[in-house]
């Protein structure tokens, strides 16, 4: 029983260590949502996002820029994180259950 005890403990500090990580790596993403506007038949990005109770909009540009598609790329990033975050803060907790002897 104490080398199952020896692998969740094991997998308990990786699963620790990796919450610490994507909480720091998604802390430095830009948090909300792409929205795609077209005007005078061009696209232009937008970003909207929560400050407080309200929904802010912020302009990024043109949709084909350089710009508009870095900020695109790190916001798709950081909803890829948020839910990896969330499956490993499942596991952890089934682990952290197992563990201290909690029925799961």
């Amino acid at each position: 029983m104490s080398i199952l005890k020896d692998v969740l403990s094991d997998e308990h500090k990786r699963l620790k260590s990796l919450v610490e990580w994507y909480k720091q790596e998604i802390s430095l993403l830009p948090k909300g949502y792409i929205s795609l506007k077209k005007r005078k038949g061009r696209d232009y990005l937008y970003v909207n996002y929560r400050k407080k109770n309200k929904v802010k909009s912020g302009y990024v540009g043109i949709a084909s820029s350089e710009k508009a598609i870095a900020i695109a790329e790190k916001i798709k990033q950081r909803k890829k994180y948020e839910a990896e975050f969330k499956s490993i803060k499942n596991d952890l907790k089934e682990i952290e259950r197992t563990l201290y002897g909690k029925k799961i």
